[in-house]
């Protein structure tokens, strides 16, 4: 598996698990739950800032 398909299998991950949160909050919203929230959102945005900058540096070392 190369790092771009890893870091898009994270982002998937990481939006699935951010739905089921998303879902607890709108049927129990607690500090934990948007703590919970607030961090997988952090992480997908970090993981597609990497995944932005692999491609870029592959498409720099490919012209």
């Amino acid at each position: 598996m190369t790092p771009q398909q890893s870091l898009k299998r994270e982002i998937a991950a990481l939006q699935h698990e951010l739905r089921r949160v998303n879902d607890a909050i709108e049927r129990n919203r607690t500090p934990d739950v948007e703590h919970r929230a607030r961090l997988l959102r952090d992480n997908i945005v970090l993981c597609e800032r990497d995944l932005k900058r692999l491609a870029s540096t592959l498409q720099s070392a490919g012209n």
